[in-house]
């Protein structure tokens, strides 16, 4: 009897870090910042200045072959393949980490555009960090159709890879509302409030409506969470993130104000003095 040779499983080329080369300036809403399939093959460690110098994107990536670990904190998760790590960068908890080193191969998205990031920390808050989706799925198959695309000819127009990115976040919304159930609590970290509040909603008010929850239950749930009242962790994690423009780009103070949601620099150079104890333009020369 012939013996039947045994099929081996072999990984297809890499492709690495493919970037979307319209400009930005023409104004899209929906960006496409990158995308690709990668092998991981080691666990691959960051330069400690990295996650600053980043610009904040939401990134989905798709275990499509073994498994991974994500790493937040001390906490850590297994992500098979099937599933979904949804991140919001920089984040120092984004990096997924190979199991024992088994290599693994992953198709990943990342977004920006303040009008991407609504839905994606919209869709990331209600649904979970870790998400399951069948290989075929539509979300699946448009993300590798948005690679490919990329891969073939990343000088298409702005307009264009806004309206391939739009339809693939309402794809994914749609899917998750058809197949994932909402999380049944809000899960964010007491020691460190998330930073996707800070890129979306301004206020409690704002942020409830998003979420689809009173102000009153959702302020008695992140009290609770976070030891503070929402308000002030709202507060404190916009003027972080102003600390982070200061020291990473060449916006002025007035500019890093209204982008953060303060009515004047004078109220945001109050705010800022009470948080590190010196002004921003102090803060930005001593940290240039």
């Amino acid at each position: 009897m012939k013996r039947q040779k045994q099929s081996v499983h072999r990984y297809p080329e890499s492709l690495g870090d493919l970037r979307v080369r319209a400009d930005p300036s023409d104004g899209p809403f929906f960006r496409l910042f990158s995308c690709g399939i990668n092998d991981y093959r080691k666990t691959p460690q960051p330069h400690a200045l990295f996650m600053d110098a980043m610009e904040s994107q939401g990134c989905w990536e798709y275990v499509l072959s073994g498994s991974m670990y994500y790493s937040r904190g001390n906490e850590r998760y297994r992500v098979d393949a099937g599933q979904a790590v949804v991140s919001r960068r920089p984040d120092p908890g984004w990096m997924l980490r190979p199991v024992k080193d088994v290599p693994v191969q992953a198709l990943w998205l990342a977004v920006t555009g303040e009008q991407a990031l609504r839905i994606f920390d919209f869709v990331h808050l209600k649904y979970g960090q870790i998400q399951t989706f069948a290989p075929n799925s539509s979300v699946v198959q448009k993300a590798r159709r948005l690679v490919n695309l990329v891969k073939a000819d990343s000088h298409r127009t702005a307009h264009f890879w806004s309206a391939r990115t739009f339809e693939w976040l309402t794809t994914w919304w749609q899917y998750v509302e058809e197949h994932q159930p909402p999380r049944k609590r809000i899960q964010l970290e007491a020691s460190r409030p998330s930073r996707l509040i800070s890129y979306g909603p301004r206020t409690v008010k704002s942020f409830a409506s998003e979420m689809g929850y009173s102000v009153a239950y959702l302020s008695r749930k992140l009290s609770k969470q976070w030891h503070q009242s929402p308000g002030k962790v709202l507060r404190g994690v916009r003027l972080d993130d102003a600390a982070v423009m200061l020291r990473t780009t060449r916006l002025n103070i007035d500019e890093i104000a209204t982008k953060i949601g303060f009515s004047t620099a004078s109220s945001f150079g109050r705010a800022f003095r009470q948080r590190f104890q010196q002004s921003p333009r102090a803060y930005r020369r001593d940290h240039l």
